[in-house]
């Protein structure tokens, strides 16, 4: 095999086909998928209980399947998942039927419905796969993930194609593990040796050389592009020693080499039930010009904030819609924090929204000082509603925010668009000038006390150190 493979290794190179252009719904070229590394093999360890396994019923009315096996079906779940599931093993608003969907739009001959919901029972069965509800929607979750080894196994678009599906299972399992053992090293041979006690009899349940032999001779014999076979060479034949092995070399023209910006995945928007929530919502969002909000992070955003806001009020919801295009006028649509988190945090407290409400009708909302940039500006508002809560009462912190806008708009201007530094001169010449910053929280308790006092009306709350009269 070693001139040989030498003469292939001058002619082709990983990536040549890496698209394909296939007889399925896919508008365009099918690209590659990348199969995370430990999800593939918890699917091939299956294999190892399968002696003792029995026939089992996942759905009633359903054909029975092997609970440790793994199929033409698991292989067609396995991509699917691989190519809708985002980089955390997660993927909300989408329902069996639509992922059954996906799955028939790439792979140009695909399994019955029935066969696919029964795979996704057993894989729920298994602990490979989980559903729970996430507020108003499902959210499916990859367990495999879990482990977070950050290795990956590139497929090529060929494991779409029927001839390929049309394969004994057996031979699409063997395909798929000399794949992910040679990953894109051109011209490197597979050997392994075969025999009962063998990895690959537990994998494709075949030992005898005549088997294997069979198996590869159904991969060499695929031509996914005319005169490029899937196998360049293969052998199964005995050593030295008397042991049989199988050795077999890819065709680097379907071996995928990973590169920086790449995409192998294709995640489904966040398809959210039509409620009332929703529907004002998006009606708040695009009165705001914030509509492209629904679109962040493939929908999640707006399906977290409409699971978080689900049954709350019109002047909860207007809040939030303020709330938000603030955040997106000072950072654009990639806030430093979590926008979902910040406004969870602040509709906690029902109060928080009353002060607020108030603040922003007197026109003390603006005396804020925010304007820095960065997280600051997000959590300001949360800061300045702790500071008050518990020292004024709502109907105080109303009289109070009458009383001091006219004078913080003599002082200000219209806004304080950002920290004010006040200076005092020194007690002794010579002395460092010191600075103090402007809190609106801190000028509203001078004011109570100022308010309070006995005096001949001429004194005013301090900022920053200085009295203004």
């Amino acid at each position: 095999m070693g001139a040989s493979k030498r003469k292939h290794d001058k002619q082709l190179l990983p990536n040549s086909n890496r698209y394909l252009q296939l007889n399925n719904n896919v508008a365009g070229s099918t690209w590659p998928v990348s199969v995370d590394h430990t999800f593939l093999t918890d699917l091939f360890n299956l294999e190892k209980s399968y002696d003792s396994d029995s026939v089992v019923m996942f759905r009633k009315n359903s054909h029975p399947l092997r609970k440790f096996h793994v199929t033409g079906t698991t292989i067609r779940l396995m991509i699917v998942i691989s190519r809708r599931f985002n980089t955390e093993g997660t993927l909300v608003g989408c329902s069996t039927n639509r992922l059954y969907e996906l799955m028939k739009e790439e792979y140009e001959d695909s399994c019955t419905k029935e066969q696919f919901y029964a795979e996704i029972h057993k894989f729920i069965e298994l602990g490979i796969l989980s559903v729970s509800r996430s507020g108003i929607v499902n959210e499916w979750r990859l367990e495999s993930f879990k482990r977070n080894t950050g290795r990956f196994v590139l497929f090529s678009p060929v494991v779409f194609t029927a001839a390929f599906t049309n394969l004994p299972v057996a031979a699409q399992k063997l395909y798929l593990y000399l794949v992910s053992r040679n990953g894109d090293k051109v011209g490197t041979e597979f050997k392994e040796f075969i025999g009962r006690d063998a990895w690959l009899y537990t994998l494709t349940h075949k030992s005898r050389p005549a088997q294997m032999r069979e198996l590869l001779q159904s991969l060499a014999a695929l031509e996914p592009i005319p005169g490029q076979k899937l196998l360049l060479e293969y052998s199964v034949e005995k050593d030295s020693l008397g042991r049989w092995a199988v050795r077999s070399l890819l065709n680097p023209a379907y071996m995928v080499r990973h590169e920086q910006g790449d995409r192998y995945r294709m995640i489904p928007p966040a398809k959210i039930p039509y409620t009332k929530t929703v529907a004002r919502l998006r009606m708040l969002f695009n009165y705001h010009k914030i509509g492209e909000v629904e679109q962040l992070e493939n929908g999640t955003v707006f399906l977290r904030l409409a699971s978080l806001l689900h049954n709350a009020s019109l002047r909860t919801l207007r809040f939030v819609a303020v709330r938000i295009r603030e955040t997106i006028e000072r950072h654009g649509f990639m806030p430093p924090l979590d926008l979902v988190h910040i406004i969870q945090s602040e509709i906690q407290d029902r109060a928080y929204l009353a002060f607020m409400e108030v603040a922003k009708e007197t026109g003390a909302y603006r005396y804020l000082g925010m304007g820095e940039g960065g997280a600051y500006d997000d959590v300001r508002p949360l800061q300045f509603y702790r500071a008050v809560k518990d020292r004024f009462s709502l109907a105080e912190f109303r009289r109070l925010c009458t009383a001091a806008v006219p004078i913080l708009r003599t002082r200000f201007g219209e806004a304080l668009n950002k920290d004010v530094l006040s200076t005092y001169t020194p007690a002794l010449p010579g002395s460092a000038i010191e600075y103090d910053t402007f809190y609106l929280e801190d000028f509203l308790l001078d004011l109570k006390t100022s308010i309070g006092e006995k005096s001949h009306g001429n004194t005013m709350p301090h900022m920053g150190g200085v009295f203004y009269i």
